[in-house]
């Protein structure tokens, strides 16, 4: 092999890795997009509160992710030119309130489904259920990858992912106790559950949030 042949091998490596690295949240946006369309669908179709609370957690993950990759973009363009940049900061607050209204919506409709239990259809909930945990944890691996608790930014975003990871879960366990059991308590009492954790998830990176801007 040739010392250009050589030369341009390893520019065109880098360029790249460059590329991969430059954009973290691409493939992981286009993923979250296409299946939050899917599962929202399957919610509806299923009557299944998990499965739509974990749609609309992938829903507001499209804009948390390409509020987030916009961020990335804006901050590495600023360190090019010396200067410094607080979009990353204002991606995180604006993800970390999306989250917070997510989480109220989920438990009071889970309330309501309480007080008025729907039917569900666990079989299908369960498959649903199943491809999107698939989905979750590849996204959620390749944010991590790209280190994802290295910024405010990158951890907004990967909360948002890892609440839809819960709900896969949820939606999961709630389809097959609904199959086996027919109990349609589980699928409300699940996503109030999972609500509440995520709940002092954002609340902690919220108390983060506020120290940086103090700071």
């Amino acid at each position: 092999m040739t010392k250009n042949h050589q030369r341009s091998v390893s520019v065109s490596n880098d360029e790249v890795n460059d590329h991969d690295h430059g954009n973290p949240f691409l493939i992981p946006f286009i993923l979250i997009s296409i299946f939050a369309i899917i599962e929202f669908v399957g919610g509806v179709l299923t009557h299944s509160l998990a499965l739509l609370g974990d749609s609309w957690h992938m829903l507001t993950d499209t804009i948390a992710l390409g509020l987030a990759m916009y961020a990335t973009y804006r901050t590495s363009k600023a360190h090019a030119n010396n200067r410094q940049s607080r979009s990353e900061l204002v991606a995180s607050i604006i993800n970390a309130a999306i989250m917070l209204v997510v989480i109220v919506w989920i438990i009071v409709e889970a309330i309501e489904r309480l007080k008025n239990p729907q039917p569900v259809m666990g079989g299908y909930v369960m498959l649903v259920a199943v491809a999107g945990l698939v989905v979750n944890v590849v996204v959620a691996l390749r944010l991590n990858h790209h280190g994802g608790g290295e910024s405010l930014n990158q951890r907004a975003a990967l909360l948002h992912v890892i609440g839809d990871l819960l709900g896969s879960i949820a939606a999961l366990v709630a389809g097959a106790v609904v199959y086996f059991t027919s109990w349609l308590a589980i699928d409300p009492i699940l996503s109030i559950l999972i609500s509440l954790l995520l709940l002092i998830v954002t609340l902690n990176l919220i108390k983060d949030i506020w120290h940086t801007v103090k700071g």
